[in-house]
Protein backbone atom coordinates (compact mmCIF):
# COMPACT_ATOMS: atom_id res chain seq x y z
CA UNK A 1 0.00 0.00 0.00
CA UNK A 2 3.17 2.25 0.54
CA UNK A 3 4.33 1.79 -2.75
CA UNK A 4 0.82 2.68 -3.90
CA UNK A 5 0.81 6.29 -2.21
CA UNK A 6 4.55 6.82 -3.35
CA UNK A 7 3.73 5.94 -6.80
CA UNK A 8 0.82 8.56 -6.54
CA UNK A 9 3.20 11.07 -5.01
CA UNK A 10 5.58 11.12 -7.38
CA UNK A 11 3.27 11.10 -9.98
CA UNK A 12 1.92 14.74 -8.11
CA UNK A 13 5.28 15.51 -8.21
CA UNK A 14 6.10 15.01 -4.55
CA UNK A 15 9.18 13.48 -2.79
CA UNK A 16 8.72 10.30 -0.64
CA UNK A 17 9.32 12.68 2.30
CA UNK A 18 6.72 15.05 1.43
CA UNK A 19 4.42 11.77 0.96
CA UNK A 20 5.25 10.86 3.99
CA UNK A 21 3.93 14.10 6.04
CA UNK A 22 1.07 14.28 3.68
CA UNK A 23 0.06 10.55 4.94
CA UNK A 24 0.64 11.40 8.96
CA UNK A 25 -1.10 14.66 8.74
CA UNK A 26 -4.36 12.64 6.49
CA UNK A 27 -3.86 10.09 9.50
CA UNK A 28 -3.72 12.87 12.17
CA UNK A 29 -6.69 14.53 11.15
CA UNK A 30 -8.94 10.83 10.69
CA UNK A 31 -7.80 10.39 14.06
CA UNK A 32 -8.44 13.57 15.60
CA UNK A 33 -11.71 13.61 13.80
CA UNK A 34 -13.04 10.04 15.00
CA UNK A 35 -12.03 11.35 18.46
CA UNK A 36 -14.29 14.62 17.79
CA UNK A 37 -17.29 12.41 16.76
CA UNK A 38 -16.58 10.19 19.93
CA UNK A 39 -16.55 13.37 22.32
CA UNK A 40 -19.74 13.34 24.64
CA UNK A 41 -22.03 16.06 22.89
CA UNK A 42 -23.27 17.62 26.27
CA UNK A 43 -19.54 18.73 26.67
CA UNK A 44 -18.94 21.61 25.65
CA UNK A 45 -15.80 21.49 23.08
CA UNK A 46 -14.32 24.44 24.47
CA UNK A 47 -14.29 25.63 27.87
CA UNK A 48 -16.15 29.19 28.44
CA UNK A 49 -13.15 31.48 28.60
CA UNK A 50 -15.04 34.48 30.51
CA UNK A 51 -15.70 32.17 33.19
CA UNK A 52 -12.47 30.75 33.58
CA UNK A 53 -11.34 34.02 33.67
CA UNK A 54 -12.92 35.33 35.90
CA UNK A 55 -12.11 32.18 38.13
CA UNK A 56 -8.50 32.79 38.03
CA UNK A 57 -8.99 37.01 38.50
CA UNK A 58 -11.09 35.91 41.58
CA UNK A 59 -8.57 33.64 42.76
CA UNK A 60 -5.73 35.96 42.27
CA UNK A 61 -7.15 38.83 44.12
CA UNK A 62 -8.29 37.30 46.81
CA UNK A 63 -4.36 36.58 47.02
CA UNK A 64 -3.26 39.93 46.51
CA UNK A 65 -5.89 41.25 48.68
CA UNK A 66 -4.66 39.11 51.40
CA UNK A 67 -1.12 39.85 50.84
CA UNK A 68 -2.16 43.93 50.44
CA UNK A 69 -3.95 43.37 53.55
CA UNK A 70 -0.91 41.86 55.70
CA UNK A 71 1.48 44.29 54.67
CA UNK A 72 -0.72 47.39 55.30
CA UNK A 73 -2.09 45.96 58.26
CA UNK A 74 -4.81 48.82 59.91
CA UNK A 75 -2.64 52.11 59.55
CA UNK A 76 -5.10 53.58 57.11
CA UNK A 77 -8.42 52.58 58.43
CA UNK A 78 -10.52 53.55 60.83
CA UNK A 79 -11.27 50.89 63.74
CA UNK A 80 -14.19 48.44 63.05
CA UNK A 81 -14.39 49.73 59.39
CA UNK A 82 -14.78 47.11 56.96
CA UNK A 83 -13.98 47.59 53.18
CA UNK A 84 -15.29 45.53 51.11
CA UNK A 85 -13.25 43.44 48.50
CA UNK A 86 -13.11 44.05 44.74
CA UNK A 87 -15.37 40.65 44.35
CA UNK A 88 -18.09 42.12 46.35
CA UNK A 89 -18.23 45.38 44.80
CA UNK A 90 -18.27 43.99 41.05
CA UNK A 91 -21.23 41.52 41.57
CA UNK A 92 -24.57 42.64 43.57
CA UNK A 93 -26.03 40.64 46.12
CA UNK A 94 -29.69 40.46 46.87
CA UNK A 95 -28.43 41.41 50.31
CA UNK A 96 -26.20 44.46 49.33
CA UNK A 97 -29.34 45.65 47.07
CA UNK A 98 -30.59 45.08 43.43
CA UNK A 99 -29.83 47.21 40.07
CA UNK A 100 -32.45 48.88 38.50
CA UNK A 101 -32.90 47.95 35.08
CA UNK A 102 -34.55 51.19 33.80
CA UNK A 103 -32.06 53.44 35.57
CA UNK A 104 -28.49 51.42 35.11
CA UNK A 105 -25.68 52.23 33.08
CA UNK A 106 -24.07 50.12 30.77
CA UNK A 107 -20.77 49.05 33.66
CA UNK A 108 -23.55 49.04 36.24
CA UNK A 109 -25.35 46.43 33.83
CA UNK A 110 -22.31 44.53 33.12
CA UNK A 111 -21.55 43.65 37.35
CA UNK A 112 -25.19 41.64 37.01
CA UNK A 113 -23.57 37.70 36.19
CA UNK A 114 -23.44 37.04 32.62
CA UNK A 115 -24.34 40.35 31.12
CA UNK A 116 -21.08 41.42 28.91
CA UNK A 117 -20.70 44.87 27.30
CA UNK A 118 -22.57 43.65 24.11
CA UNK A 119 -25.29 42.63 25.73
CA UNK A 120 -25.43 45.81 28.20
CA UNK A 121 -25.81 48.18 25.19
CA UNK A 122 -28.40 45.85 23.62
CA UNK A 123 -30.74 46.15 26.91
CA UNK A 124 -30.01 50.47 26.92
CA UNK A 125 -30.65 50.39 23.44
CA UNK A 126 -33.69 48.64 23.58
CA UNK A 127 -34.74 50.90 26.68
CA UNK A 128 -34.11 54.12 25.17
CA UNK A 129 -36.00 53.13 21.58
CA UNK A 130 -39.19 51.50 23.43
CA UNK A 131 -39.19 52.79 27.56
CA UNK A 132 -38.75 52.07 30.59
CA UNK A 133 -38.96 48.29 31.04
CA UNK A 134 -42.41 47.79 33.01
CA UNK A 135 -41.53 44.48 34.43
CA UNK A 136 -38.53 42.28 34.58
CA UNK A 137 -39.77 39.82 32.38
CA UNK A 138 -39.19 42.53 29.71
CA UNK A 139 -36.11 41.91 29.54
CA UNK A 140 -36.54 39.07 27.79
CA UNK A 141 -37.51 40.92 24.45
CA UNK A 142 -33.65 42.49 24.52
CA UNK A 143 -32.00 40.04 21.73
CA UNK A 144 -29.21 37.68 23.43
CA UNK A 145 -31.56 37.82 26.86
CA UNK A 146 -33.62 34.51 27.41
CA UNK A 147 -35.74 32.60 30.14
CA UNK A 148 -32.42 30.63 31.29
CA UNK A 149 -30.09 34.02 31.82
CA UNK A 150 -33.13 35.80 32.80
CA UNK A 151 -33.55 33.48 35.50
CA UNK A 152 -30.07 33.83 36.61
CA UNK A 153 -29.73 37.28 37.31
CA UNK A 154 -33.25 37.72 38.61
CA UNK A 155 -32.50 38.12 42.36
CA UNK A 156 -29.64 41.03 41.31
CA UNK A 157 -32.59 43.34 38.90
CA UNK A 158 -35.47 45.26 40.19
CA UNK A 159 -37.65 47.45 38.05
CA UNK A 160 -38.92 50.92 39.56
Amino acid sequence: MWKRILSYAHRAGFTQNEAGVIVFLAAAMLVGWVLGAMRNEDEPVQPNARVALAAQDSIFRSRSEANENAQVGNSGDIEGEMRPSSTEIMQPSAAAGTVNINRATGKTLETLPGIGPATAKKIIAYRNEHGPFTQIEDLTKVKSIGPKKLEHIRPYITVE
